[in-house]
């Protein structure tokens, strides 16, 4: 598999799952029999669920503008697909086509979300490996984009520590309207407010985080982060920034240490600080944090790829491609109006009638 389908694709999540968790999964879908070239979802559709492939395969293909179609990856059994656009909600970035006689289990928004968000166990379970599964791929769209970019000899020094403090009253509106916490209730997040503190930031400073001192799960609450090339040269062009509501520093919630990462405020920028607490299997909002973790993710992985995609097109295109387009142009012309572009007999002359 190319870079491409491991970064549309990634990993398989259910191997992060026990025998248990994948029945508890498997059992809030249906299956469905789909025949050879038959289309269970389209580029560009609202992705309303995932898919597991039960039995024979898929082909994960992708068309971009000016180009031909692409088979990114052949999915067999065992595969899970599709939860990215389940996730943040947004369209499919490629499409899954049966190359044989297959079937598939399609498991719907609704009932991920019951299996997850009131699993117990099981749903926190869950929703760390998707949380997990999509962290590596975008950690690899990363790495594939910086590739000789941001390479440096030391390693990237521990961040500063920030200044902490205790939130202001007025901190639990702003609450009510970040992405972040939008499956929370008042209750929630009035439970929240003694495991949050609040650092404020100048315009253009650089940070780099997790902080030595205290590590925790930083989002952004006001102004905005970009994500700085380690030798502090310029931005990560293919890596978007972080606004309200979006995390940049998350590993504790995970449980799994991470690489330090350089960042510089865009504004006056003020960060929050969650306990990593919150998200154990004890916290009463621990699914719906771990939830809204994996969407963050999933729409920063979705942005990331766009921007890659749009400076590979831009920067990185062939020199035929000029003449390629012109002569797939020229194909789709011919398909649409074969009459039209049929070469017309010479007329007769006047003097031959």
């Amino acid at each position: 598999m190319g870079d491409e389908g491991r970064i549309l694709v990634g990993g398989n999540l259910l191997d992060m799952l026990s025998d248990g968790d994948r029945a508890q999964l498997f059992a809030a879908g249906r299956l469905r029999v789909v025949e050879a070239g038959e289309e269970v979802a389209r580029q560009g559709s609202i992705g309303d669920c995932l898919f597991v492939v039960a039995e024979g395969e898929f082909a994960v293909v992708r068309c971009l503008p000016g180009d031909d179609e692409k088979v990114l990856f052949i999915a067999k059994r065992g595969m899970i697909l599709g939860e990215l656009a389940v996730l943040d909600g947004g369209a499919r970035s490629a499409s899954l086509r049966a190359t044989r006689r297959s079937v598939v289990r399609e498991i719907g928004l609704g009932a991920f979300e019951a299996v997850t968000l009131h699993g117990s166990d099981t749903g926190h379970r869950i929703l760390r490996a998707v949380a997990a599964s999509v962290h590596e791929r975008l950690k690899m769209t990363r790495s594939i984009a910086t590739a000789g970019v941001a390479s440096h000899a030391a390693p990237l020094p521990t961040g500063p520590s920030l200044e902490w403090s205790a939130p202001a009253s007025e901190v639990v509106g702003v609450l009510e309207v970040l992405p972040a916490f939008a499956g929370l209730d008042a209750w929630d997040r009035k439970a929240m407010i003694p495991r949050i503190s609040i650092a404020r930031i100048d315009r253009a400073a650089d940070l780099v985080l997790p902080e030595a001192s205290s590590p925790g799960v930083v989002i952004v609450l006001r102004g905005a982060l970009s994500p700085w090339l380690d030798d502090a040269s310029g931005p990560e062009v293919t890596m978007p920034a972080v606004g309200p509501g979006g995390f940049v520093d998350y590993a504790a919630a995970l449980g799994f240490a991470t690489a330090p990462r350089r960042w510089r405020t865009r504004s006056p920028t003020q960060l929050l600080r969650l306990d990593p607490a919150c998200f154990e299997p004890s916290a009463a909002s621990a699914a719906r944090l771990l939830y809204a973790l994996s969407r963050s993710l999933a729409t920063t992985l979705r942005r990331s790829t766009g921007l890659s995609m749009h400076f590979h097109m831009a920067w990185a295109r062939p020199a035929d491609a000029p003449q390629r387009e012109a002569e797939r142009h020229s194909r789709k012309l011919a398909r649409k109006s074969p009459i039209a572009l049929r070469p017309r007999p010479p007329k007769a002359s006047r003097s031959g009638q």
